[in-house]
């Protein structure tokens, strides 16, 4: 092989030395096509997955907020009759309580009928010790009247004795006057005693029906108070069991809704540990475009027309992809946070969706496609859900609405691009810590508008490669 270089003309082994040279750099051009076509592939095969998630996600989230709505619903309405039974319960508290005020009253009544009623017991004993005592003194009396009975019947025959034995020295009327009297006096004492008796047993008989109705009154008081008493347990039952099955059910509730954020927590955390696989294959892309580049620019292709024809062949493929179309992307790491930006306006707004106030003195907005920056001043401050805007143009004011509601600052200078730009916010330490695009299609989101041709060259790596062996086959 050496003898025949040797042989060939110095133009002749410089072409094949050429060729060789071709002839590795296509090789390693077809090594760099096949590993971007995998990234390709990989990246394409985790978008479709991310897509998946991210529908399933959606789908999840929205089948979580009906269920979730519904239990809340069911919950509302079970706290109504909650409210409601509870109200009831109060209602009947007050009633109960009601009774309890004048069962009390009662019993306190019937205490003082009862304190009576120990006191005319008293008497009443007192009244019968008397009337036994009025008996025996009755008994005695009628005792000694039978005894004076007899002596004066012993008298009258001693009398009769005598006056058959005097022969009639005293008169007989006279004798029988004095028995009249008396026999009217001791009955007239004997009469006395008998009313006295007869008084004091209608008395004892008044104060036993009494006494029988105040007793019937009391044991009635009795049984009303232990109903009240069983009735007012049953319902404290009730009110309890009632309240410990809803403190239980709102236990399920809670533990339903800890759940359920736990698994949107989760889905949320799937889906960024996707968008951080995706950035880290658009890193890898942008890598191997930048590698393809070079080695275009080593070969010496012309870069603008194969631009140009990788534009349209990737024609075709953009018109059947359904993500191509323009869209606004946000994506925030801290408090402060874009939540608008309008290109064509020259308006982009911030929040601070924090609870403290925020300084920012050394913050900046940054525009990614015409890097214009906007440093806040030294002295501004933020408030707790604060707004503040930036316009910027040539004829940039702001609206009466931005005047009343929020902080502004009006720049005249166009700082942002109006067909496609990425707004971001860095805080002192020059991290980004929100960013906003808009007008950014989905390929156009990861990388700058100025890198656009390296993007489109990636794509049709293929027909360099084919160019590549063109080149050599010559």
């Amino acid at each position: 092989m050496a003898s025949k270089r040797e042989s060939f003309s110095p133009m002749k082994s410089k072409r094949l030395d050429e060729k060789t040279t071709l002839q590795e750099l296509n090789n390693r051009l077809e090594m760099y096509v096949l590993r971007v076509k995998e990234v390709q592939d990989s990246r394409d095969v985790a978008e479709k997955e991310l897509d998946t998630i991210r529908d399933r996600m959606q789908m999840d989230l929205s089948m979580t907020k009906t269920r979730l709505s519904k239990e809340l619903e069911d919950t509302r309405k079970l706290l109504e009759f909650e409210i409601d039974q509870k109200t009831r319960l109060q209602v009947l508290e007050q009633e109960q309580h009601t009774e309890l005020v004048k069962l009390r009253t009662q019993v306190k009544e019937f205490g003082d009928i009862r304190v009576e009623l120990d006191a005319v017991q008293g008497e009443l004993a007192k009244e019968k010790e008397s009337s036994k005592a009025a008996k025996e003194a009755l008994a005695l009396q009628t005792t000694s009247l039978q005894s004076a009975r007899r002596k004066l019947k012993d008298l009258d025959k001693e009398n009769r004795k005598l006056a058959s034995s005097v022969g009639g020295v005293a008169p007989r009327d006279r004798l029988h006057n004095i028995e009249a009297e008396v026999r009217s006096h001791f009955e007239g004492q004997i009469e006395g005693l008998r009313s006295q008796v007869e008084e004091a047993n209608l008395e004892l008989d008044s104060l036993k029906i009494e006494y029988e109705r105040t007793a019937n009154d009391y044991d009635e008081s009795l049984k009303i108070r232990q109903s009240l008493t069983d009735k007012l347990s049953t319902i404290e039952t009730q009110y309890r069991n009632e309240r410990k099955k809803f403190q239980e059910d709102r236990k399920t509730y809670e533990i339903n809704i800890d759940n359920a954020r736990q698994a949107r927590l989760a889905k949320e955390t799937e889906f960024n540990d996707l968008m951080d696989i995706k950035i880290a294959l658009d890193a890898e892309i942008s890598a191997y475009r930048s590698i393809l580049d070079r080695e275009e620019t080593r070969v010496g292709i012309d870069h603008a027309n194969h631009s140009k024809k990788r534009k349209a062949s990737l024609t075709p493929v953009k018109s059947t992809s359904s993500r191509q179309h323009k869209r606004r992307k946000s994506h925030s790491t801290g408090a402060v946070r874009i939540t608008y930006l309008n290109l064509e306006q020259g308006r982009i707004t911030l929040e601070n969706t924090g609870t403290v106030a925020l300084p920012l003195a050394g913050w900046q907005v940054t525009s990614k496609a015409t890097n214009a920056v906007f440093a806040f001043p030294e002295d501004y401050v933020i408030q707790p859900s604060g707004h503040v805007s930036v316009i910027s143009g040539r004829n940039a004011a702001p609206t009466e609405e931005e005047k009343e509601s929020m902080d502004f600052y009006v720049i005249k200078k166009a700082m942002w691009n109006s067909h496609a730009d990425v707004a971001q916010l860095t805080n002192p330490a020059g991290d980004v810590v929100s960013s906003y695009a808009e007008g950014m299609t989905v390929d156009d989101d990861d990388v700058d508008a100025a890198d656009t041709p390296v993007k489109e060259g990636v794509r049709t790596t293929h027909r360099l490669y084919k160019c590549l062996c063109v080149v050599v086959g010559g």
